[in-house]
């Protein structure tokens, strides 16, 4: 019988790594969304698509290989950089509905800094896997452009969270 995701990373994910990963989230991530304008096409005019995700950034290549052992899944990419005195940067990210929700909900007792963005983005996925569900026909999650006013909230309760400098808000009730 092969397991899920859930089911493994249930197993696997210990509260010591539960812990390590969301002083990582708190000090060198990102809870957000990103909005995308679709492009026009003979079909379909031009829309936004929200696309979540979770970003941890480091100038440590072990750390982000860590992190996605701990999690199994997402991925990794590399920034290098050409300027002299500047190391290459790695970022790990996770952007699927089903892992991000997963990891999020291990993750949001644990969290300090980024507790109100972990909550939002919570209630945002479960927004649209719920839209999708009930969905008869189409491409998806990422196909779908009719966005409710809530999750246009929680988008700009969202940037305004993760803006840099004072923080500006307060998250939806």
């Amino acid at each position: 019988m092969k397991t899920t995701f859930r089911q493994r990373t249930a197993n696997t994910m210990i509260i010591k790594d539960k812990a390590w990963l969301a002083g990582f989230v708190d000090g060198e991530g990102y809870i957000g969304i990103n909005r995308q304008r679709k492009k026009t096409t003979r079909e379909n005019s031009a829309s936004f698509l929200y696309h979540p995700y979770l970003i941890i950034s480091s100038t440590d290549k072990k750390i982000i290989s860590n992190i996605k052992n701990i999690t199994g899944c997402g991925w990794a990419i590399t920034n290098k950089r050409s300027e002299p005195g500047y190391k290459d940067s790695y970022q790990y990210k996770l952007t699927k509905f089903n892992d991000l929700l997963h990891i999020l909900e291990q993750l949001h007792p644990l969290l300090k800094i980024k507790f109100k963005q972990c909550d939002l983005l919570i209630k945002y996925i479960n927004i649209r896997i719920e839209k999708c569900e009930t969905k008869i026909s189409g491409r998806g999650s990422r196909g779908m452009t009719n966005f409710s006013e809530i999750e246009e909230k929680i988008y700009t309760k969202l940037r305004i969270l993760n803006k840099r400098g004072k923080n500006y808000g307060t998250p939806l009730s």
